[in-house]
């Protein structure tokens, strides 16, 4: 069954652009990191001054390599939910189009921020065994239900971890990650003809322990 294309007109991505941009992150990321000695840092229990706010207490003690272990566990779950989407056979024309480009740019995270924390000497976490609801990849209001669940998340989860990150380089790259993020919320709303789309004033932050158990039915794991 696919979409009526016809009705849609997604925002358009570039994606060679995306890749580009996504591995400067990574780069920019690494050196930032291994000039400041942080070349151990996933055990590193320094606590963030800016974490005083509601949204930020359970970020407090994970240092910026649990962070981004984590974000890279968020970042798998979305980019194989994307490829599964695509690969289902659920869309056409513009609609596949624009699942596509989410794809790969959720996949671009994931290199970026895996390549990060190698290059760094912080572990990087195998991929978790993920897990979908029955059904989601049967009909395209299915899959498409689940994508505007997953979307909030994971701009939350950035929002809500901008202030316990000690990089500034490090924030730099988590929040060009989420003005992406905040792209494919719209790029859904678009088509799930919600309207206005891009419906919000503000992006709401996520703490931690919010996200950890949004995310822990899926296979997705804090630790």
């Amino acid at each position: 069954m696919d979409v009526d294309t016809g009705r849609i007109s997604p925002v358009e991505f570039d994606r060679e652009h995306s890749r580009r941009s996504f591995l400067k992150t990574a780069a920019w990321a690494t050196a930032a990191l291994s000039a400041a000695g942080i070349g151990g840092f996933a055990a590193s229990t320094r606590f963030a001054s800016a974490q005083a706010g509601p949204n930020y207490p359970t970020y407090q003690g994970l240092g910026d390599a649990a962070i981004f272990g984590f974000a890279l566990q968020l970042e798998r779950l979305e980019g194989t939910f994307y490829a599964r989407g695509v690969d289902a056979g659920l869309f056409s024309g513009p609609a596949l189009a624009q699942i596509a480009a989410i794809r790969d740019h959720e996949m671009a995270h994931v290199d970026a921020i895996a390549g990060t924390l190698a290059a760094v000497g912080a572990p990087v976490p195998p991929p978790p065994d993920l897990t979908y609801p029955p059904g989601t990849f049967d009909s395209p209001g299915a899959f498409l239900q689940l994508a505007a669940t997953f979307e909030p998340v994971g701009i939350g989860a950035y929002g809500g971890a901008a202030a316990a990150l000690e990089s500034k380089d490090l924030l730099a790259a988590a929040l060009s990650i989420h003005n992406v993020e905040c792209q494919h919320r719209v790029a859904i709303n678009i088509l799930n003809g919600v309207l206005p789309p891009n419906n919000l004033a503000f992006e709401p932050s996520l703490p931690f322990g919010a996200v950890a158990e949004a995310v822990a039915p899926f296979g997705v794991t804090a630790g």
